[in-house]
């Protein structure tokens, strides 16, 4: 490993979950990781594998589907900068329940699996903190299941989405960074309906649409969107 890689790895985990734990922490981790690199479109790991060590995205995105029998694909969930792919290779007991593939070129950080555990039997804080991202992640999932159920209209999809955005990135300013398909796979919805409900969203000015780039002018409205 040479001093550049040896510097990425350090400064990637002094942010995110990672930020608050103790320099000797950070240091015993960044001695099992190494820096990944992959391009567009590349598979990171594919469900069915046997269980990997977990990744830190560093830059890139990433999404998580699954693909059907007739190779229908799912779109589960897009992991953005800071994010864990997959906590949940730390504790699967058998094959891979998901596919990660990356649909911009970016890097990730490799964390040896049993050192991260240890460091989480030693680190409670962390441990909360990947508590709640996974139960974040889990609503979600729950969220999808019960649009593909019909229990949650196309317009709830949208706004609850929209809501979870602006609260992962603690703005208001999103940007959307994968194409309109992408999107509209994650929330179980065709290209057409995530159009036409961005378009009536923005004719009811809840949000400005600009290309890739939206603004949640009315996260209230959108909040009784979600919940209706």
């Amino acid at each position: 490993m040479d001093i550049s890689e040896q510097n990425d790895i350090q400064a990637a985990l002094q942010t995110g979950i990672f930020g608050s734990l103790p320099g000797e922490e950070r240091t015993r981790l960044a001695a099992h990781a190494r820096v990944l690199a992959f391009g567009q479109g590349a598979t990171l790991f594919r469900e069915g594998e046997a269980a990997t060590d977990p990744m830190l995205l560093l830059t890139g995105m990433v999404k998580l589907c699954r693909h059907s029998s007739q190779g229908k694909e799912c779109v589960l969930h897009i992991v953005r900068p800071g994010r864990l792919l997959d906590a949940g290779v730390l504790f699967y007991e058998e094959t891979l329940p998901i596919t990660a593939i990356a649909v911009q070129s970016g890097s990730a950080l490799r964390l040896d699996r049993r050192a991260l555990l240890e460091t989480l039997s030693r680190e409670p804080g962390l441990c909360m903190q990947l508590l709640a991202a996974m139960s974040l992640r889990q609503r979600l999932f729950i969220n999808k299941i019960a649009g593909s159920q019909g229990r949650i209209s196309v317009s709830g999809r949208v706004a609850a989405w929209l809501l979870h955005r602006a609260k992962m990135e603690k703005s208001a300013s999103l940007s959307m960074g994968v194409t309109q398909e992408t999107l509209a796979r994650q929330m179980g919805i065709s290209r057409e309906s995530l159009s036409r409900e961005l378009s009536a969203l923005a004719a009811s000015g809840l949000i400005d649409r600009n290309r890739r780039h939206i603004i949640l002018l009315n996260a209230e409205a959108l909040r009784a969107r979600a919940d209706a």
